[in-house]
């Protein structure tokens, strides 16, 4: 499907191919879904736009839902989940493309949110909390979890944890409150936060 868009850099529009209806991993992991070059003066850009990314092998099912749009914008026709479906939304592309890779590595995406939010809760110093993208899984095998850290002082790095730390994570969702609904769920920090408050209570 394409699209008419304009370059920020330049003002000149061009039409870009969109895909609302994304089943193609690799064009997730590597952004291809979501940049162009611009004809006119070169630039890379990037253009976020409502889609649905649908991986029947691992029974995935991500609505992608940029800031700035609603669900009212995401594609009209779209499959029907099933039954045992992971059924997401995010709101950025990097967002998308870590939860494709959770679920490629066949990992549970609330234990790697759970991880996350502790690992930037205790470096503090070290990580913006308000940033959703601060952490981001890059890489994962048999050893270790490899994340990709956006650091305060803008030395960025990778982050490594061994997959020890994970399956305790993995432990610690036992309980029934950590439950999905069966429903698209955003389940990112603030989701750790408010199942964690759930089984305070």
């Amino acid at each position: 499907m394409k699209e008419s868009v304009e370059c920020p850099k330049c003002g000149a529009r061009f039409e870009f191919n969109t895909f609302p209806l994304l089943e193609d991993t690799e064009k997730i992991l590597d952004f291809s879904a979501f940049c162009a070059a611009c004809p006119s003066c070169g630039a890379e850009l990037t253009f976020p736009y409502p889609c649905v990314y649908h991986d029947q092998t691992h029974r995935v099912m991500i609505r992608l839902i940029p800031r700035g749009f609603d669900i009212s914008d995401l594609p009209v026709s779209m499959p029907a989940p099933r039954p045992g479906d992971f059924l997401r939304d995010v709101y950025s592309i990097h967002s998308l493309r870590e939860k494709a890779l959770i679920f490629e590595h066949g990992l549970d995406d609330r234990a790697v949110e759970l991880l996350k939010v502790l690992t930037i809760q205790q470096n503090p110093e070290r990580f913006d909390i308000h940033d959703p993208d601060v952490l981001l899984l890059a890489a994962a095998d048999s050893e270790a979890l490899s994340f990709f850290a956006l650091a305060k002082d803008g030395n960025d790095f990778m982050l490594k944890t061994p997959v020890g730390l994970y399956e305790q994570m993995c432990r610690e969702l036992s309980a029934p409150c950590f439950e999905l609904s069966g429903d698209f769920e955003t389940v990112d920090a603030q989701w750790v936060f408010d199942h964690f408050h759930l089984l305070e209570s």
